[in-house]
């Protein structure tokens, strides 16, 4: 099956910190963590890959174009959320998703009042007002409303309460379960929630990829007391 993701060699260079050279693949139906300690070069790596991230080489593809040369309509291919939208703090929620509705013919907006809904967005807040935790979920709403083939979350859990947090948890697990045409790449510390979420994991270690974790392995390793252990070098960052 095609790739949806392809990167090959891809580095960025910064004065302090260099990511990579590093190579993987993602395909249709899969959910890919990427697991590393803070500055790790996590966030780098996934801002490369959607193109918002100009000023590297290699190879990237998403369903087989280069993101920083393809067409505006093209994008609607990738979706992304970091911690905060990436919008006008003035705005409302709501009059940023129906600009974003105008931008993407495949904006689902029954979905999208689904979403909000059931993450209990208040669309009438402002975009500047938000708590860390409701930008999250407003950056996933937005970036998930017209179903991108690749959607890629930046710790999209990070700053949610528990509930919400179990609640957005299964949102993606019955997404990508029912979705096998589509792919998930996301980052995170939070070992339960690769774990829960993951087909795979990458391990990322100062700007490298230093191994490889299948999700059969993950779930073992939590069920019998040793997931913590299991990726413990990754997350210390150790020489």
């Amino acid at each position: 099956m095609p790739e949806i993701l392809a990167a090959r060699d891809v580095s960025v260079r910064y004065p302090a910190f260099t990511l990579g050279p590093l190579s993987f693949a993602i395909h249709p139906g899969e959910t890919v963590a990427l697991l590393g300690a803070n500055a790790a070069g996590k966030t780098t790596l996934l801002r490369a890959v959607t193109g918002r991230l100009q000023e590297r080489t290699g190879v990237v593809e998403v369903a087989g174009r280069d993101p920083r040369e393809a067409p505006d309509a093209w994008r609607a291919k990738i979706g992304f959320a970091g911690e905060k939208p990436p919008a006008d703090a003035a705005l409302r929620v709501r009059e940023w998703f129906a600009f974003l509705r105008d931008c993407y013919p495949t904006w689902d907006e029954s979905y999208q009042r689904d979403l909000t809904s059931r993450l209990e967005l208040d669309s009438a807040e402002r975009i500047g007002a938000l708590s860390r935790g409701t930008a999250v979920k407003a950056a996933y709403i937005a970036a998930e409303s017209y179903r991108p083939e690749l959607l890629v979350l930046d710790e999209p859990t990070n700053g949610l309460d528990p509930v919400v947090r179990l609640e957005l948890l299964a949102l993606l697990r019955e997404c990508f379960a029912q979705s096998p045409s589509r792919a998930l790449l996301f980052s995170s510390h939070l070992l339960e929630d690769v774990e829960v979420l993951c087909d795979r994991a990458l391990l990322l270690r100062r700007g490298q990829l230093v191994g490889e974790l299948a999700g059969e392995t993950l779930h073992e390793a939590r069920a019998t007391g040793r997931l913590t252990t299991l990726v413990a070098d990754v997350l210390r960052d150790r020489p």
